[in-house]
């Protein structure tokens, strides 16, 4: 006698007990798990409306055997489990589902864990919060909305006060504003670890305060920085993945050079920097180094992870410049690029190996065009 063939299990029934709606909104704080996304998944009652709730509940292995990431050998009730839903908003399910080659079901499991462990890192512990942002607000000659600026960290939130550093070398000479900035920035790092704490800089000033706020912070801090979108009127990142352009380094000389003399090191970036703008301010260089974008513009600049980019270039570069000109007395720093990344790039330059580091203003129609402002070095 042939056995009965099994019954087709097509899809789970989608019936939640209490204690796992609990627990999957408790745990996800009620917020779209996507990490780019985290909105609030309802809409706050009115004088006219209800409480909506927008999240939906997303099974990790499908609800049906013919769903996206589906595992027929699971069975039907422990699909709609805690261990196997997952919460979102309705445009990241369709997007996840949609592209179910991208999101398997270890890259969901890991979203999950990743999301209810920033909202455990995000509530108090024992009446002490651990997720504020200590904040600098680098201004130059015209004031920025603060209050703007501060809310590009939502959700997450700022640990006190801004500490708003002025910059505007039209009314400060620049050996003044950099001592004031420098000990702004050591007497904020002083009451903390500089190794733990956390701190979002909100740049819009200009270069060399940048450049030297970076120098000054070092790389060891936990750094954020935030790029003044003037399209849109906003400090917050774009929910865009930036286009690859890959950033082109020139102008090592062949072998380790070791004569004495001054390396300029350029970053093109937002323009061009013209070689007869760095000759008016010394004939004779070892070398002159250029970072350059296939295309510099004032709006390439789109995502975090082009900082970070930058700053890999600039410590390779610093690296190099270290190694093939190991008798430089002076580097030259060019900077022609968005604020946030003059701060990465100030990051990474070594204090204690780096050689004095002159740091320059751009003014179009002067002669020079690039006027010294401070000397970086490790006395200071």
């Amino acid at each position: 006698m042939e056995d009965e063939a099994e019954p087709m299990r097509e899809k789970s029934a989608r019936r939640y007990d209490a204690i796992t709606l609990k627990i999957l909104w408790g745990r996800a704080a009620g917020r779209c798990a996507v990490p780019t996304c985290r909105t609030e998944l309802y809409v706050g009652k009115t004088d006219y409306n209800p409480i909506v709730g927008i999240g939906e509940i997303a099974h990790i292995e499908a609800s049906s055997d013919r769903g996206p990431r589906a595992n027929k050998r699971l069975g039907l009730p422990n699909r709609d489990e805690y261990e196997n839903l997952i919460l979102l908003c309705s445009n990241c399910h369709k997007r996840l589902d949609g592209q179910k080659n991208t999101n398997t079901v270890e890259f969901i499991r890991q979203l999950r864990y990743n999301h209810e462990a920033w909202v455990r890192n995000s509530l108090p512990e024992r009446g002490n919060s651990t997720t504020g942002w200590a904040t600098i607000l680098l201004q130059g000659a015209h004031p920025f909305d603060v209050e703007a600026a501060l809310s590009a960290l939502v959700p997450d939130f700022p640990d006190g006060d801004p500490l708003i550093i002025h910059s505007d070398p039209g009314k400060e000479a620049w050996p003044s504003i950099m001592a004031r900035l420098r000990a702004s920035v050591f007497g904020l790092m002083h009451t903390k670890d500089p190794f733990d704490f956390r701190l979002a800089v909100f740049p819009l000033a200009p270069v060399t305060a940048c450049l030297a706020l970076g120098y000054y912070l070092t790389s060891r801090p936990r750094v954020r920085l935030f790029q003044y979108h003037r399209d849109e009127y906003t400090w917050s990142w774009p929910n865009e993945s930036p286009a690859s352009k890959e950033l082109s380094v020139s102008g090592y000389e062949e072998g380790v050079i070791s004569d004495a003399g001054d390396v300029a090191i350029c970053f093109n970036l937002s323009a061009r920097i013209l070689e007869a703008s760095i000759l008016d301010v010394k004939q004779d260089f070892l070398a002159q180094i250029h970072v350059t974008l296939p295309s510099p513009n004032t709006g390439w600049l789109r995502h975090e992870n082009q900082l970070k980019e930058v700053a890999r270039t600039a410590r390779s570069v610093f690296e190099t410049c270290l190694w093939n000109y190991p008798r430089s007395v002076k580097w030259h720093i060019f900077f022609a690029g968005p604020a946030p990344a003059g701060v990465v790039i100030g990051q990474q330059i070594n204090p204690t190996m780096s050689p004095p580091t002159q740091l320059y203003e751009f003014r179009r129609g002067r002669s020079p065009a690039y006027l010294p402002s401070i000397l970086l070095s490790d006395g200071e």
